[in-house]
């Protein structure tokens, strides 16, 4: 007879903490591969839909977390393979840019969270 799993098949329950500690985890990874690619302020495909998938399922601190990680890391470095340097504005502009071009701006479009990143990132998070 097989045996039921320890845990069923579905969502887990992750303590806020350990999510808040791998969502900066991969916010600093996430900042150092728009370094290495150079080629502007762009997003991964699997971090934008990380972020659409935390947006529509209400997690929007975990979302602050993960942008503003990239944020505090990227902020007054030059923009990669471009002029000027990177504020924390250009880098949620550049998540609402790479998710619009993704076909991946969670519901209710992207100007109520980049307000929200706007108002909370350079507060700290």
């Amino acid at each position: 007879m097989p045996q039921k799993p320890a845990i069923p098949h579905g969502h887990v329950a992750v303590p806020a903490d350990i999510l808040a500690t791998a969502l900066y985890g991969l916010g600093q990874y996430e900042a150092a591969e728009i370094e290495h690619r150079a080629d502007g302020l762009r997003p991964s495909t699997k971090v934008c839909q990380s972020v659409t998938w935390l947006w529509e399922n209400g997690r929007h601190d975990e979302v602050t977390t993960l942008i503003g990680t990239v944020c505090a890391i990227l902020r007054g470095r030059p923009v990669p393979g471009g002029a000027g340097r990177i504020t924390h504005g250009a880098v949620i502009d550049a998540f609402g840019a790479e998710l619009d071009a993704l076909g991946l701006t969670p519901d209710g479009g992207w100007p109520p969270i980049a307000a929200h990143l706007n108002r909370e990132v350079p507060r700290g998070f």
